[in-house]
């Protein structure tokens, strides 16, 4: 069975139920000793997740293992688990550069996971536009 690593350090008990259900439903094992060297990461078949909305106190962690997974080639997915009610989590910068996002009740959830298609969905499913990409031109 392919890792997933989960990212988050903050989530509630009915969060962490969440993602480990959809994570083992899609055949991943779920992982919370993110690596700091990302090279023991098996970049074909293991994958970053973020649950969102995200507690502030996790914004910066995510920030640096999102772009620490993107750097060295390995997909992060984020997935809506729930709307922001207090309004005091939210989307960290990392996850509309380099990671795909998805809602929980997605019918696109387990493709997106397994890397079968690309998805940037807002909470409760709404599309949003996939994000530009600055490249440097020589």
């Amino acid at each position: 069975m392919a890792d997933a690593y989960v990212f988050n350090g903050h989530l509630n008990s009915d969060d962490l139920e969440t993602i480990e259900v959809i994570l083992q439903a899609a055949g991943y094992d779920p992982r919370y000793d993110v690596p700091d060297d990302v090279s023991s990461v098996d970049p074909h078949t293991d994958i970053g997740v973020v649950g969102l909305p995200a507690a502030p106190e996790d914004v910066g962690i995510i920030d640096a293992r999102t772009m620490a997974f993107a750097g060295a080639g390995i997909r992060v997915v984020a997935i809506w688990l729930r709307a922001d009610e207090g309004g005091t989590g939210g989307v960290p910068e990392s996850i509309g550069k380099y990671a795909t996002t998805v809602d929980s009740g997605s019918d696109a959830l387990t493709p997106t996971l397994k890397g079968e298609t690309e998805i940037w969905e807002q909470r409760g499913g709404e599309k949003r536009p996939k994000p530009r990409t600055k490249r440097n031109k020589c």
